[in-house]
């Protein structure tokens, strides 16, 4: 799997501190919008993927959850479409390596296209991690190695 960096939302970006979903590096204009069409099926033909990572295991919170935004704004959680979510999971389900990979659903994506976190339980505060996210057309030969770069 190659990585494009201008497909990029997060390069080992900081999970958000917060019990409130939270954008997690930036969202990532993936069209311009057009006043004849607002919306557009972004995953027709190939299908498309969108990869989150956990790079430095998530800690001292008790839960945490990722979700997948599209809006017309680059701040995509106020007023923004959510397009998935891995679910509030126990801390323990999120250690260096852990990957998500999530087939772009069809629909209508607008502008930008975006990751949040939310921590929640008991503690939702102080919540340490690190994550890429990125959007991929091949992640099924994507190999691990030493060397490779991408």
């Amino acid at each position: 799997m190659l990585i494009d960096s201008s497909l990029e939302m997060c390069d080992n970006a900081a999970v958000a501190n917060a019990s409130s979903d939270t954008l997690i590096g930036s969202a990532k204009q993936i069209r311009s919008m057009t006043v004849d069409n607002a919306t557009v099926d972004f995953s027709a033909g190939e299908p498309l993927y969108v990869v989150i990572e956990v790079t430095t295991a998530i800690a001292a919170v008790t839960n945490y959850e990722f979700k997948l935004w599209t809006d017309a704004d680059s701040g995509v959680i106020s007023g923004g479409t959510q397009l998935w979510s891995s679910g509030a999971q126990a801390v323990a389900n999120y250690p260096a390596g852990k990957r998500f990979i999530i087939n772009l659903p069809e629909g209508n994506y607008e502008e930008y296209l975006g990751v949040s976190g939310a921590a929640s339980g008991a503690d939702t505060s102080g919540a340490t991690g690190n994550i890429n996210a990125f959007i991929t057309k091949d992640v099924t030969n994507w190999t691990s190695t030493k060397t490779r770069i991408g």
